[in-house]
């Protein structure tokens, strides 16, 4: 007996615990049951509710299919600088990778011998320059000698003129007359002796004032290697290759840096041979880079160079306006739109249309408030539209927006157009006005449930009230797609709390609280 009245705690215990057990066992079955009730509830926009969306018409233009090709930047142009003699060379505090400006100083190659050279050279130009003063001066001397010369020889030619008349009268002795005529012959051999001799002075001036423009191009030739010994840029760029000494002696001609322009660049891409004709006669060819930002590019040559195996030729494009940074580096990828035919009538559509698919792309069309999905077939791109070749014609209304969830036959609206839907007074039951918070502040709506018919904000809804507990779903329309809005709360009397799930178009979800108060109106 004793035994039994101590056992008998336990067993109350152990039935206490079973009982705790079953418990448990059934608020989870009832919890689990809530949360499948609210994921039905947040299926895409509530079972047969219509889902906003926006539409376009195809449109049909006058544009060439096109085909993706990948190209790649090259240069066309760099600049090497290179040692201009031998000799020592000192580079600046400069490294590989660094912007350069144009003239700015690469490196300094030692110019003592040029230096030297230049003062001999412009000593000798002095000395050439006095000799020439002396010259000159020699020459004008000269002159007047020959000068006084000259004029003496015309007084003595007056009289050999006058002793040849008097000699053929005999009215002079023959002794003066052979006199008068030796002094003549002598007077006129001087005059030519020193014409001779002006001569001579007029060449020596010639050879003066050339030896001294010889001396000056040497010296100009010397000032400019002097200047040339001082490397420098010829172009804004980049360095791309560096001598790697900072000092040394080099070899004349050795390269000491390779700049690149980085406004000179093009595109090089292999184009099948069928398609060059089209691309040569293309304006602008589109592509994007490898951040996908939009370049344009046209056409500047095809190099002669084929390949056997796959049927291309290099085309080198130029382009268009101010070149992107991503492009401004050896073999960057791009990605351009080649024209595959002639430019035909084809239809076009937003690429915000296309939904791709196991097997392709296909498009929803707008028919009777219903998605109907079809396939289509793609001809390339024309900017942000898309070609299509077939699976939709001119008169079919294109989804555009609020296509991200659509399934075949899936009910729809316009976005901005309310559908047909019974009037508010027309439906009776307890009104509540709903309040909670979102981004843009605080929101309200407005719910009343009916016994057959219940909604919010004039839209039908489906309520669930079990114990008190109140639960139903709700779309927001707008003009991007259909927000869920899931409300979940507790009865007090006249008031409501509880909390609202915010579901957006893309499956994000934020979740919030609500309260609520009975409209007795």
């Amino acid at each position: 007996m004793t035994l039994i009245k101590i056992l008998k705690p336990f067993n109350e215990l152990i039935n206490f615990f079973s009982i705790s057990k079953i418990i448990i066992i059934i608020l989870l079955i009832f919890y689990l049951s809530l949360q499948i009730n609210k994921v039905n509830a947040q299926n895409w926009g509530g079972g047969n509710r219509a889902s906003s969306v926006n539409i376009e018409k195809p449109i049909k233009e006058t544009v060439s299919t096109t085909k993706e090709l990948r190209g790649k930047i090259v240069t066309t142009l760099t600049s090497e600088i290179n040692s201009i003699k031998n000799g020592l060379v000192f580079l600046e505090d400069i490294s590989v990778g660094d912007m350069i400006k144009s003239g700015q100083l690469i490196a300094k190659q030692d110019s003592t011998n040029l230096n030297y050279n230049l003062e001999i050279k412009q000593n000798q130009l002095n000395k050439a320059k006095l000799s020439l003063e002396e010259i000159k001066q020699e020459l004008i001397s000269e002159k007047e000698i020959s000068s006084i010369v000259k004029e003496q020889f015309e007084v003595l030619k007056s009289k050999y003129d006058r002793a040849k008349q008097l000699a053929k009268t005999n009215a002079i002795s023959t002794q003066d007359y052979e006199n008068v005529i030796s002094s003549y012959l002598s007077f006129k051999q001087q005059i030519v002796t020193r014409k001779k001799s002006v001569n001579s002075i007029i060449f020596k001036e010639k050879q003066a004032k050339n030896n001294i423009n010889e001396l000056s191009i040497e010296i100009s030739k010397l000032e400019e290697d002097i200047s040339d010994t001082q490397l420098r840029s010829p172009v804004n760029g980049q360095i791309i290759d560096l001598i790697p000494i900072k000092s040394g002696y080099i070899r004349i001609g050795e390269k000491i840096a390779i700049i690149q322009n980085l406004n000179d660049f093009e595109i090089e891409l292999e184009v099948p041979v069928r398609h060059l004709n089209l691309i040569q006669a293309s304006e602008k060819i589109i592509g994007l880079d490898s951040k996908g930002e939009k370049i344009s590019a046209s056409f500047r040559v095809a190099l002669p160079i084929e390949n056997p195996r796959t049927g291309t030729r290099t085309v080198r494009l130029k382009i268009d306006g101010k070149i992107n940074e991503s492009l401004k580096a050896n073999n960057a990828t791009v990605s351009l739109l080649i024209p595959t035919n002639n430019p035909t009538p084809l239809l076009t559509i937003s690429k915000d249309a296309l939904i791709p698919v196991s097997g392709g792309q296909v498009v929803f069309i707008f028919k009777e408030g219903k998605a109907v999905r079809k396939f289509i077939k793609l001809g390339g791109s024309v900017g942000d539209k898309v070609i299509i070749l077939s699976g939709i014609s001119e008169e079919d209304e294109i989804i555009v927006r609020g296509n991200e969830l659509l399934k075949d036959g899936s009910s729809v609206k316009i976005a901005g157009q309310k559908q047909k839907k019974q009037k508010a007074k027309s439906i009776s039951g307890e009104k509540w006005l709903l309040t909670w918070q979102s981004r843009r502040g605080e929101q309200t709506g407005t719910l009343i449930v009916g016994k057959e018919i219940s909604t919010f904000n004039e839209e039908k809804v489906e309520v669930k009230i079990t114990d008190n507990k109140i639960a139903f779903e709700a779309p927001i329309v707008l003009p991007f797609g259909t927000i869920t809005l899931n409300f979940d709360g507790k009865i007090s009397n006249n008031t409501i709390e509880g909390t609202i799930i915010t579901k957006l178009p893309n499956g994000n979800e934020n979740s919030g609280s609500f309260t609520g108060k009975k409209d007795k109106s």
